[in-house]
């Protein structure tokens, strides 16, 4: 029986869209173009927490005022 308190360390595409509020086709596509890197395990695609979240900081955009957006 898995335990419920251990953080996933790797997420399905669904849930890695999710976490980034944008469409599967948007993961889909980034791991496709190698942009986001990724598991295959069988037809399946994984993604880890940690490159999810180097992705989505290395497109954090800082505006002039040094605000982000």
């Amino acid at each position: 029986m898995a335990d419920k308190n251990i953080k996933p360390v790797y997420l399905s595409v669904g849930d890695a869209a999710a976490r980034l509020s944008v469409s599967e086709a948007t993961i889909r596509r980034a791991v496709r173009s190698g942009e986001l890197a990724h598991v295959r395990i069988g037809r399946a695609v994984r993604v880890a927490v940690t490159d999810l979240d180097a992705y989505a900081a290395a497109r954090r955009v800082v505006t002039e005022a040094g605000e982000s957006r």
